[in-house]
């Protein structure tokens, strides 16, 4: 059987689309339709059915899924284990954040890992979502939620503390509240509770119950803009507040400060490739250099 097939097909598989397969795959649409049919022709039973535009896969094509990612786990472990027989390094290792550590802490930094090893193509998808390792989203993933799923090698990188934050504008303006109490009456920016990606931001009812939000975003970039811009007070990451030079953000209520664990996870088969395992250990020396900034202390 085409190693190429099966590749396709597990791209069709995790898309869900031929058309969003061919872009991941860097192929014509029709050439990943084409080489579809064939591997449905070669086993002689149906892998995918129509559904609107999307495509659901069968049992038999779930059975194949199975199959196929366990070669693939294969092959990607024994080509790394061959690379670092001869000593290589070069390739791609792509990082998958949350957009708060990913865009305000790793981004400034991330230059230094890449100095130190040229010879690795670097990644880094910052953004307000979860990432799939056994999907090959990504090869290294920074979580939010302890990752209890799935062939992962998982490790605490680090702790981090956050707390309302607000201005001298919005205090001018609002007033500064001295208690949780008085927080019903002030505008607060937040989270959409629907689209939250992980349980793990789930905070503001431990303020104060029913909370309401002025307004509500994904983006925790966007709030720290729209609090840093005087017309809102938010929950903040303290390595975030503190990114703030000018218009310097002021904590608020530093007794209801809370703490939250940025996890590492990497798949079972790629934890010794050594491009990867390089990049783990920075990503792990950096946080533990960075202590005093996720907690607040420095």
């Amino acid at each position: 059987m085409d190693w190429d097939h099966l590749r396709i097909f597990l791209a069709v598989a995790r898309a869900g689309t031929v058309v969003e397969a061919a872009r991941l795959c860097r192929l014509d649409h029709s050439t990943v339709s084409r080489r579809l049919a064939a591997l449905e022709q070669d086993l002689d039973t149906i892998l995918f059915e129509r559904a609107g535009r999307r495509l659901r896969i069968t049992e038999a094509g779930n059975k194949l899924r199975r199959l196929s990612e366990k070669l693939e786990s294969m092959m990607l472990s024994e080509l790394g284990n061959i690379q670092d027989e001869q000593g290589r390094r070069a390739g791609t290792v792509r990082i998958g954040a949350p957009e708060g550590y990913g865009v305000a802490y790793l981004a400034p930094r991330i230059g230094a890992i890449s100095e130190t090893y040229p010879e690795i193509s670097l990644e880094l998808i910052a953004l307000p979502r979860n990432f799939s390792l056994a999907e090959r989203e990504v090869d290294i993933a920074v979580t939010l939620d302890r990752p209890s799923s799935g062939d992962l090698t998982v490790r605490r990188l680090c702790q981090y503390r956050l707390q309302l934050y607000g201005t001298e504008a919005y205090f001018d303006r609002y007033g500064r509240p001295r208690s949780a109490k008085e927080l019903p009456a002030h505008r607060l920016c937040g989270y959409i509770d629907e689209l939250l990606h992980s349980s793990e931001l789930d905070y503001m009812d431990m303020l104060v119950s029913n909370l309401r939000m002025e307004l509500r975003c994904t983006s925790i970039v966007a709030q720290l803009n729209m609090v840093h811009a005087g017309h809102f007070i938010g929950i903040l990451p303290d390595f975030m507040a503190r990114s703030c030079k000018e218009n310097r953000l002021i904590p608020i209520l530093p007794d209801k400060a809370l703490t939250r664990t940025y996890w590492l996870a990497v798949h079972r088969d790629l934890r010794h490739v050594e491009r990867v395992r390089l990049i783990c250990a920075e990503l792990i020396d950096m946080a533990r250099k960075g202590r005093a900034l996720f907690l607040g202390d420095g």
